[in-house]
C-alpha cells in the first residue's frame, strides 16, 4: 500500500458506503489530504501516514469514530463525517472541503491576505473563542490548537476549524501533544497532558497573532543564531516570557522585527492589554487554571468591537467610553450623540451598535453572542436612532421623565438622555454626550 493515494483509489467507509479519491490537495505532518467523491458529493479525505497515529492507533481510530457518532458541537468545526476501514495499518476520515474565500492563519501572518478592517479581526477572534467555549462546555478538548487549524474569511471574519481528529473528551489522551510554539509550557515540560486549560493557552497565542502578527513569546530572546532544542524548551517551557511584559523587558520587542507589536499594542484599550497580560503572566504559565476563561475573552472582545467607530474618511477609531473623538487620520471630529452605560463602562450608541448576551450576565455557550439590544436608524428619518429589544423578553424601562413602562419584544424606543431599561437584572442607561 502506497502512502500517496492515486486518483481512482476506492475504499469502504464505516457509515456511508464507499469513497473514491479524485485528486491530491496537500501534505502535512500526519498525512495527506485529497478531494474524494463520497455519495456523489465532493469531500476532503485526510489519509494518515503509517506510524503517525501515536502510541495507540486503535484508540485514535475509535475516538474519531465516537466523535462522528456524537456529531459536531458547533457549525464552525469541519467535523469528521465518516471514517474509512483500516488498510495496511492506516486509515482516513472525511470532512467538508474548505469553501472558497477562506484562508489559513499563516496566509495572514505572511501578509498574503489582509483583513479590510480591525472589526473583522475581532469578529474572527469572537468566533474562535465562542466555538471553543462550546467545545469545552460540551466536555471536549482540542489538544492540538495551532495556526494551521483555522480557515478565516477576510470579508466577514467567519471561521472554520479543521483537523478535528485530535478532539477528545477532556482528560483523554490521544497521543498527540500539539505543534511546537503553540503548546502550553506544562505540555512542553511534560508535566501535564493536553486538556482544555492548555487549549486556553494556545487560543491566547492565536489571538495575539491575529491582532499583532507576532508570536507573544518570541521577543528579543528568540532572535539568536541557532535555536537549539534546549533553548526552545527554555523559551516555551521552563522560562517563557511575554514580549510585552511590563516588569521584565529582557524578551521585549525588537524595533525592526516586531514593528507590528510596537505599533498595535499601544493602540489596544487597557482592558485588552490587561487580558493578554493575564494570559501570558508568570502566574498563568505556572498555574493553568489562572488563564482567562473563554467568557472573559468574549466580554473583552465584544466591548472592544463596540468601541470601534468609522470616520467618514474610512479610518477606524478606537473610542473611549463611547464619547465623541477626533480622527487621527483626517483630524475631523467624530460626533457620537449618545452612549450606552452598563457593566461599569460605556459604548457608543451609533447605527448598528449591539449589546450581546455575554455582556450582561450569565449565559449558556450557544447564546453568548446573541444580540439583546440593537441600535437602528428610523427608516423615514435619517440620523434619528432608536434601540430595539432583541432579548426575547420584555424590558422594564424608566423614561426620561421618570415614568415606568414595559418595552415589548422587537419594540424600538428612542435614544434619549436619561432613559434606562433592565435586561436580566442588568440596568442599561442611555446618556447624551457632549458634542
Amino acid at each position: 500500500m502506497k502512502e500517496v493515494l492515486a486518483a481512482g483509489f476506492r475504499i469502504k467507509t464505516l457509515f456511508g458506503g464507499e469513497l473514491k479519491v479524485e485528486k491530491f490537495l496537500a501534505e502535512g505532518g500526519q498525512g495527506s489530504v485529497y478531494v474524494a467523491n463520497y455519495n456523489g458529493q465532493k469531500k476532503a479525505l485526510k489519509w494518515y501516514k503509517k506510524g503517525s497515529l501515536g502510541e495507540n492507533p486503535n484508540a485514535f481510530y475509535e475516538n474519531i469514530k465516537q466523535n462522528i457518532m456524537r456529531g459536531t458541537p458547533s457549525p464552525e468545526f469541519l467535523w469528521p463525517l465518516d471514517i474509512t476501514e483500516w488498510l495496511d495499518g492506516t486509515f482516513g476520515y472525511l470532512m467538508d472541503l474548505r469553501p472558497e474565500g477562506y484562508y489559513e492563519v499563516t496566509e495572514y501572518m505572511l501578509c498574503h491576505v489582509k483583513f479590510p478592517s480591525f472589526r473583522i479581526i475581532i469578529d474572527a477572534a469572537l468566533r474562535i473563542i465562542s466555538a471553543f467555549r462550546i467545545l469545552h462546555n460540551a466536555g471536549y478538548s482540542y489538544q492540538d490548537l495551532n495556526d494551521g487549524n483555522f480557515f478565516i474569511n477576510p470579508k466577514n471574519g467567519r471561521v472554520l476549524i479543521c483537523d478535528n481528529d485530535n478532539v477528545a473528551p477532556d482528560g483523554t489522551e490521544t497521543g498527540i501533544l500539539g505543534k511546537p510554539r503553540y503548546i502550553a509550557p506544562e505540555i512542553v515540560l511534560k508535566k501535564n497532558k493536553p486538556n482544555s486549560l492548555s487549549d486556553r493557552f494556545s487560543m491566547s497565542v492565536i489571538l495575539y497573532i491575529l491582532f499583532c502578527n507576532n508570536h507573544p513569546l518570541e521577543g528579543k530572546r528568540y532572535l539568536v543564531p541557532g535555536l537549539t532544542p534546549a533553548l526552545q524548551e527554555k523559551l516555551y517551557g521552563s522560562e517563557p516570557l511575554f514580549m510585552m511584559d511590563p516588569d521584565d523587558t529582557s524578551n521585549g520587542p525588537h524595533p525592526v522585527v516586531h514593528k507590528n507589536s510596537l505599533t498595535i499594542w499601544p493602540c489596544l484599550p487597557e482592558y485588552m492589554q490587561k487580558i493578554f497580560l493575564s494570559a501570558f503572566s508568570q502566574k498563568a504559565f505556572q498555574k493553568p487554571s489562572a488563564r482567562p476563561k473563554e467568557i472573559d475573552w468574549l466580554n473583552a472582545l465584544t466591548r472592544f468591537r463596540s468601541e470601534i467607530v468609522a470616520c467618514t474618511c474610512g479610518n477606524e477609531i478606537f473610542t473611549k467610553q463611547g464619547r465623541s473623538c477626533q480622527c487621527e487620520s483626517c483630524k475631523r471630529k467624530v460626533i457620537i450623540p449618545f452612549r450606552l452605560e452598563f457593566g461599569g463602562y460605556s459604548i457608543p450608541a451609533i447605527k448598528d451598535s449591539r449589546i450581546y448576551r455575554c455582556q450582561i450576565g450569565v449565559c449558556d455557550e450557544k447564546e453568548a453572542l446573541t444580540g439583546i439590544a440593537h441600535v437602528l436608524e428610523k427608516k423615514d428619518s435619517k440620523g434619528v436612532l432608536g434601540i430595539k429589544n432583541k432579548s426575547g423578553k420584555h424590558w422594564d424601562a424608566i423614561t426620561s421623565k421618570g415614568t415606568a413602562r414595559r418595552v415589548a419584544v422587537d419594540e424600538v424606543i428612542p435614544l434619549k438622555d436619561g432613559i434606562t431599561f433592565t435586561v436580566d437584572g442588568e440596568t442599561i442607561a442611555i446618556k447624551a454626550n457632549e458634542v
